[in-house]
């Protein structure tokens, strides 16, 4: 078995003065991750070139005219067809900026970066992708890279009727699904054939009272397969989607979910203490209700070590634990009726759902669980969370079928069914976790890049 992941401090980046708290980050795709994208709360976005000591290469504002005053900017993103796209929501509103010809005023806004320890990197400062130091940056200013400017944004998507959370763009780059606080998704067509400037809305995956009840707070792309969409919302349901429905293939209320799981544990306890079960069943959880803040989806077809589920879904709980989901359980697949009778038998004898942090899968985050990803590491059997309560979680969620909860086999050792690897005390609330797609580490160092209620991301190393 692979040895267990720990984290440490590898760097520290600071945004510019006034950005606020960070509410979310992303790694580029492109240059092997070499830039950094920051959303903050006061209407402001950052890229950080993580290979220079300068690191703040571009600092988008309101002063400059690219949010609205008091807008916080909740999301980022990368096309991962056009390096030179950065994808910020504010308000109701997604906008492209090109980073080749941004706004006068945006370069270099100020912030820095320190290591643990220090490292020396060269003096090099990010101008679209390319990687230009200080001997010819000179000769730059005025150049194609820097010197013409766009005053307005390339493209400006609103087709949203409500405040946007959270987007994601396909691996294509033909469509963007952006979600809003009216609980509903839309599905934007922005490739070059797909209504120029403003993109083309080609369907809303609509909320009440087939979605989200309320405000749907992320949205994933299922790997390999990006016409399904999974949702997560503040009605505490997970919704899976197909890109030629309006309306959820499945629908998961985790509360319901958290409710059966505590009766199957005081059946359980009571059977081996020989007492009634109506005595041991507790009442509705009133405190941190398991509002979902996050999902991440991840394809795990090819892992033998969880055979009996190859998509899940994790959702991050406002009651501190994480959701297993098997995306494969229930769904209206084309498949034929002897398939689909073969999956609900193999699924009937343990439930579609796992709870990282409930009963024998480790301990639970103090408070809600803000964010959580598949980082991709070790074929994926890796799983990142962070917490309310400034914890940052390892896991290894694939224990977690193992253990007889989404799998029927249970393993025999206690100490290897635990999923909960590691556990590191952030600081801060997490707001939002970026990763690395490999164990090779960002330029500069740091596999894991954190954002909180401050203006400094801190990156980490997982050993």
């Amino acid at each position: 078995r692979a040895p267990c992941p720990a984290m440490q401090r590898a760097r520290q980046l600071v945004a510019p003065e006034g950005t606020g708290s960070l509410l979310s980050c992303v790694l580029s795709p492109h240059d092997g991750g070499s830039s950094l994208a920051v959303g903050g709360e006061n209407a402001s976005a950052v890229v950080f070139d993580l290979r220079g000591s300068n690191l703040v290469a571009h600092h988008l504002t309101a002063a400059v005219g690219c949010f609205g005053v008091g807008e916080a900017v909740p999301c980022v993103g990368h096309n991962p067809l056009a390096p030179h796209l950065l994808y910020c929501a504010s308000g109701a509103t997604v906008t492209a900026w090109d980073l080749r010809c941004l706004p006068a005023g945006t370069r270099n806004g100020g912030g820095y970066a320190r290591s643990f320890p220090r490292d020396d990197a060269k003096d090099e400062s990010f101008v679209f992708g390319t990687h230009e130091t200080s001997n010819n940056r000179e000769n730059n200013q005025g150049s194609s890279t820097g010197g013409s400017t766009h005053t307005t944004p390339l493209h400006v998507y609103a087709h949203n009727v409500d405040e946007i959370n959270h987007f994601v763009i396909d691996s294509n780059g033909n469509n963007l699904y952006a979600a809003d606080d009216s609980g509903c998704v839309a599905v934007v067509g922005i490739g070059d054939r797909s209504g120029g400037k403003n993109g083309v809305l080609k369907k809303t995956l609509k909320g009440a009272p087939s979605g989200h009840a309320n405000i749907c707070s992320s949205v994933s792309l299922r790997p390999h397969k990006p016409t399904e969409v999974v949702t997560g919302g503040l009605d505490a349901c997970v919704c899976r989607w197909e890109n030629h429905k309006s309306v959820p293939v499945t629908k998961w209320n985790i509360t319901r979910l958290v409710g059966e799981h505590a009766e199957r544990e005081a059946a359980a306890e009571a059977e081996a203490e020989g007492t009634d079960v109506a005595s041991r069943v507790s009442p509705s959880q009133m405190m941190n209700p398991p509002f979902v803040h996050c999902v991440a989806t991840w394809s795990c077809k090819s892992d033998p070590s969880v055979p009996h589920v190859r998509r899940i879904a994790a959702a991050a709980c406002g009651d501190g634990t994480v959701a297993l989901l098997d995306l494969d359980a229930g769904g209206s697949d084309k498949k034929s009726k002897k398939e689909k009778n073969s999956k609900k038998k193999a699924n009937e004898n343990f439930p579609p759902c796992a709870f990282l942090g409930r009963g024998e899968l480790g301990t639970p985050h103090a408070t809600a669980t803000s964010h959580v990803c598949f980082p991709g590491w070790g074929d994926g059997e890796i799983l990142v969370s962070g917490g309310n309560d400034r914890v940052i979680k390892i896991w290894r969620w694939g224990r977690a079928f193992g253990n007889g909860v989404l799998g029927p086999e249970p393993q025999p050792n206690q100490s290897e069914c635990n999923p909960m690897e590691h556990s590191f005390l952030h600081g801060r609330k997490v707001n939002w976790v970026a990763h690395s797609d490999s164990r090779a580490a960002a330029p500069g160092g740091g596999h894991v890049f954190v954002c909180d209620t401050s203006e400094k991301i801190t990156g980490y190393v997982v050993t």
